[in-house]
């Protein structure tokens, strides 16, 4: 039976039509994930070496391509990053130019649609870049494009983070903090703000740093009113603050028991300490602990990689309290249903020292430190164990601390995968 020619004309509309719809879902943003920074070398990028002023970033939504916040931090020839701002500045060692070892940053949530092969989108660029932005975990994808003009180029006016360094304090939309200068080595505030619905209700009495060694036959307890702070220099960027300081525990006679190099790194969500802690003399024992003390939690609940069924903050110090299991953990997270406090800690490979938990929940608890006494709770790193197996003369941490719109379950693989599996880059000229 001869078939119409109309029939066989449907037919080929309905298998060409399939694969264009296929093609257009493809190039339709889907990467879910939020709060992750994408950070990229020049190297990586396939457009180093011009005028930093003269690159731009931006995203396809809706239909329209328009500019995203992102910077160009630049570092020397020891990886170290060139500060722009502070006591010491070390602009005159940078060349403003986007270098293979300087890092381009921008975050995840403002990646967008794919462009089509044939469109003019970005005929004012003199040369463009299309950064596909993978989730390893779902091959989730977003995108951006990188361009590069003959003068300067349009920037977004968004900035997501400040700093302050006269107090000094950080912003951001989600969260906010401030040091006191009587102990700066730890923030004596910490506040939700509007991005997450807060009012920047201060909710943190202080951060502890207690610090317990044995060094030629001397036994010294050290605390964050010990700890010298000195800043050297800060970048702040529309997508984060670097704060690089360097933090003397004295030990006596002016020989510090450890001096520790710190980058701090605030993002829109999150705030990430990393510090580098040497030992010009090695201890016989060596103990550290950093605590959040908590004021008005009373209600909250305490939930970590151990506990994950969650315990009740009720400033009483109890056998249900005792009875957490303090062995070394990932991550924690305090919330009251409509806040979410995180720590997370992370050490390199192979590292043998180790964070067990601290928590203690006692209203009535006393610290001659502290004009506002009690811990309610008190939660944090307590690295208590594998100084001595330390074989180098340094060791490497990661604090950090993430600030969501309250807790449930499994929200933890999302705050971890951004180190621990972190997204993917692939850089394709257009």
């Amino acid at each position: 039976m001869r078939r119409s020619s109309t029939f066989i004309g449907c037919l080929a509309l309905v298998f060409l039509t399939v694969p264009l719809q296929a093609q257009e879902a493809s190039m339709i943003k889907t990467l879910s994930r939020a709060m992750d920074p994408v950070i990229i070398t020049g190297k990586e990028s396939a457009l180093s070496g011009k005028a930093i002023a003269q690159y731009g970033l931006a995203t396809l939504n809706n239909g329209v391509l328009a500019p995203i916040p992102f910077q160009i931090d630049e570092k020397d020839g020891e990886g170290k990053f060139i500060l722009t701002a502070g006591k010491r500045p070390k602009q005159a060692r940078g060349n403003a130019l986007f270098d293979d070892t300087d890092e381009l940053v921008f975050m995840a949530m403002d990646t967008g649609d794919r462009l089509p092969e044939a469109s003019d989108m970005l005929k004012n660029a003199k040369t463009a870049v299309e950064i596909e932005v993978t989730d390893p975990v779902s091959t989730e994808k977003g995108w951006v494009y990188l361009t590069l003009s003959e003068s300067d180029a349009p920037r977004s006016s968004l900035d997501y983070v400040s700093y302050d360094p006269a107090t000094p304090a950080f912003k951001t939309r989600n969260y906010s903090g401030q040091y006191n200068r009587k102990f700066p080595a730890g923030a004596s505030k910490y506040a939700f703000e509007a991005g997450l619905g807060g009012r920047g209700d201060d909710f943190i009495d202080r951060i502890k740093i207690r610090v317990k060694t044995k060094s030629m036959g001397l036994s010294i307890n050290r605390t964050e009113a010990d700890i010298l702070v000195e800043e050297e220099g800060y970048i702040d960027g529309p997508v984060r603050v670097i704060v690089y300081t360097k933090n003397i525990t004295p030990l006596f006679l002016g020989i510090p028991a450890s001096a520790t190099h710190q980058y701090t790194y605030y993002y829109d969500t999150y705030a990430d300490f990393a510090f580098k802690a040497g030992f010009p003399i090695k201890p016989g024992y060596f103990r550290a602990m950093v605590i959040d003390d908590f004021k008005n939690a009373t209600g909250w609940r305490f939930y970590n990689s151990n506990n994950r069924e969650g315990h009740v903050i009720d400033g009483k110090m109890d056998d249900t309290d005792r009875k957490l299991d303090l062995s070394p953990w990932r991550w924690s997270v305090l919330s009251n249903g409509d806040f979410g406090f995180w720590s997370v800690w992370i050490a390199p490979p192979g590292c043998p020292v180790k964070a067990s938990l601290y928590f203690k929940d006692d209203l009535g608890a006393e610290d001659p430190l502290e004009e506002n006494q009690g811990e309610a709770p008190g939660i944090g790193f307590d690295f208590n164990t594998g100084w001595e197996a330390v074989k180098t003369s340094s060791v490497e941490i990661r604090l950090l601390h993430f600030y969501t719109k309250g807790y449930q379950k499994g929200m933890e693989e999302t705050i971890l995968n951004i180190h621990e599996k972190p997204l993917t880059t692939r850089p394709v000229r257009r």
